[in-house]
């Protein structure tokens, strides 16, 4: 799932940079907010925790800004009650709260996206999950390429 935030990240951020021609005199801003039921998915294991078919509502809101040089800069924060309903019928089913932010900024030379994920629930037979995610994703002007996730 967080894979594929950062791929939804890296497209959003080049729409919104292409979207902004460079000789713009000025700058633009918006703000997007969603709230109710998110699209159910299919997330793989992540972090010792169990994949599945996740479902859920809650609220969501992002922030982006882009100036007259194309250079910009974004934040959202979701959080959400879930459902993860594992493949097997025979393994547990997950219910809790996760909390994301993620957010971004860059210019012709460098760019940086990353990501906190919180996660909280208690499975069906009584276990529990209890994560938090990071995420980092940069390229700096010479091309440096940092890319990093830690569980904890």
């Amino acid at each position: 799932m967080i894979r594929r935030l950062l791929v939804l990240l890296v497209v959003l951020a080049a729409t919104v940079v292409l979207a902004a021609p460079a000789s713009a005199s000025g700058g633009t801003s918006q703000t997007f907010t969603f709230h109710g039921t998110f699209p159910t998915m299919v997330v793989g294991p992540l972090c010792g925790a169990p994949g599945g078919t996740l479902s859920g509502s809650g609220d969501a809101v992002m922030h982006m800004n882009v100036d007259g040089a194309g250079d910009f800069w974004f934040t959202a924060t979701q959080e959400a009650w879930f459902t993860l309903v594992q493949t097997d019928p025979t393994l547990p089913t997950y219910t809790g709260h996760y909390a994301i932010w993620f957010g971004g900024n860059g210019n012709l030379n460098n760019f940086v996206f990353l990501d906190n994920f919180n996660v909280q629930a208690t499975g069906s037979d009584g276990s529990t999950i209890n994560l938090h995610i990071v995420d980092h994703l940069s390229i700096s002007a010479s091309g440096q390429l940092n890319v990093f996730t830690t569980c904890d």
